[in-house]
Formats: structure tokens, C-alpha cells, sequence
């Protein structure tokens, strides 16, 4: 069925944002729909929980565009939105091919890219809300905009940690073999990111202790205790493994042995 729209051309600036506004009203209607759908799927209790939070969310912002349009004094009106149209037919599309155990990874990378294509919606609003003066339709439009941050941080959140602590989760049917595997496979990564940090560590301990050795150096400099490049009593940076080491302490045995005989 052919969407309504009461714009058939947009010749003025407030055509198009008032068209705008109907799009952004059609992205939450889809954006509803899509949420039920991507929660019957979920997994993990803590991700239905939060797509079951952004659908309440999702009607209070659906309430909040009906308003900007009573204040413009205007008939509310749902221009398309193809946009979401396509991000729910992907992330359906992917969801059918995608094996039980993964699908949050799924679900969470849809709701984020969807997160910010209606920040940028909303901020494309308030530039022109704010252009047309209309501070009430601006106030309302910014609320429904820190929403879709917050919701979009809480989204990325939860996509960084399954990322990094094991993304797969034991389905209904799966052999315990399987779910043995996923355990480790959790652990392993676990045990890998934990790695990376020790060396991360490691190497900042080892900066910071050459980064003091360096400073050290510079402040003998400043007093004049330290050698300068050229002077007979300079310490010539290769002296300092252990080949060359060993070397001057034979030197030194040598010259103290024929020093002893010529005695």
C-alpha cells in the first residue's frame, strides 16, 4: 500500500522540515516495530530488557514529534522513511541466516546503526527548528535526541563487552559438547584481553622507566655531571652490552696481571 503524504513538491523551507518531521515520525513507528521483532529474537535477558526500555522510549519520542507538529499548527503527517524500512529488512534477512547461538551480535549491531541514523535525523531537525525560531519545537526535538544518544551508548556498550567476553550463548538443543566450547571459547578470551593488558602494562612500565632514565640524564647534563659527547671520559652507548662488557673486564685482569709481574 502507497504511503500518504501531503507533500506531493517541497518549495519552501518549512515544506521540507515539516516533510522532515513526518519522516522522523514514520522512523519511530518503524523503529516500534522493529524493536518487538528484535526482542522476540534476543538471547540475553539483559538485551530484551534494554530493547524492550527503548520501545517505551520509542513512544514517548512518537508523542513528543505529534507535539512539535500541534505547535507548528499543522496536521500531523507520515511522510516515508525507506531508511528504517531497509535497516528492519537487513537485520531480518541476517537474523534468518544467522546461527541461534550468535543472533544478539546481530541485533545489537542493527539497533546501533539505527541509533545513529536517527541521531543524525534529529539533529538535521534542530538545525532547522532552530533557524526557524520555534524554541518550543526545538526543546521538544532535543529530548528525543539525547534519548537516541543515550540509548545508542547503552547499544555500543553491551556490543564492546559480548565482543570481547564471547559473543555465542548456549541455545535450547545444543550439545554439551558445544556449550563446553562456547564456555572456553568465553574463557579464552577472557584470558587473551587480560594478556593484552599485562603487555599494555608492561610496555608503559617500561616507557615510564626510560622516560625517567632520560630525565635523569638531562638534569646531570644541566649540572655538568655528565659525560658530553667527545670528552676522553665519554660513555659511548655501545659499551654498554654485554659483549663489550665482558671484553673491558679482561682488558682491566690483563693490565693488573702485567702490572703485578713488572712488580
Amino acid at each position: 500500500m502507497e504511503e500518504r503524504t501531503m507533500f506531493e513538491r517541497l518549495n519552501t523551507p518549512e515544506e521540507i522540515f515539516s516533510y522532515k518531521l513526518g519522516a522522523a515520525l514514520t522512523m519511530e513507528k518503524d523503529t516500534l516495530a522493529m524493536l518487538g521483532d528484535l526482542q522476540d529474537s534476543a538471547r540475553r535477558p539483559e538485551l530484551k530488557q534494554l530493547l524492550a526500555e527503548h520501545a517505551e522510549e520509542t513512544r514517548q519520542q512518537i508523542t513528543v514529534i505529534e507535539q512539535c507538529f500541534a505547535l507548528l499548527g499543522e496536521e500531523v503527517d507520515d511522510s516515508p522513511c525507506p531508511v528504517t524500512k531497509a535497516l528492519a529488512a537487513e537485520a531480518k534477512a541476517t537474523l534468518k541466516k544467522t546461527d541461534d547461538s550468535l543472533v544478539d551480535a546481530v541485533i545489537l549491531a542493527g539497533a546501533l546503526e539505527t541509533e545513529h541514523h536517527e541521531q543524525a535525523v534529529y539533529e538535521t531537525l534542530l538545525i532547522h527548528a532552530r533557524a526557524r525560531g520555534a524554541a518550543p519545537v526545538v526543546a521538544l526535538l532535543q529530548t528525543n535526541l539525547v534519548t537516541e544518544q543515550s540509548a545508542g551508548s547503552k547499544v555500543k556498550a553491551l556490543a564492546e563487552r559480548i565482543a570481547t567476553t564471547g559473543v555465542a550463548v548456549p541455545v535450547e538443543g545444543m550439545s554439551g559438547g558445544v556449550k563446553a566450547g562456547i564456555a572456553a571459547g568465553v574463557a579464552a578470551t577472557v584470558g587473551v584481553a587480560a594478556a593484552a593488558a599485562a603487555k599494555v602494562g608492561e610496555r608503559k612500565a617500561e616507557g615510564e622507566a626510560v622516560a625517567a632514565a632520560a630525565d635523569s640524564l638531562e638534569r646531570e647534563r644541566t649540572a655538568g655531571t655528565a659525560p658530553v659527547a667527545g670528552d676522553a671520559g665519554a660513555v659511548r652507548a655501545e659499551e654498554f652490552n654485554d659483549d663489550a662488557l665482558e671484553e673491558r673486564i679482561v682488558e682491566s685482569e690483563s693490565r693488573a696481571q702485567a702490572q703485578s709481574d713488572r712488580q
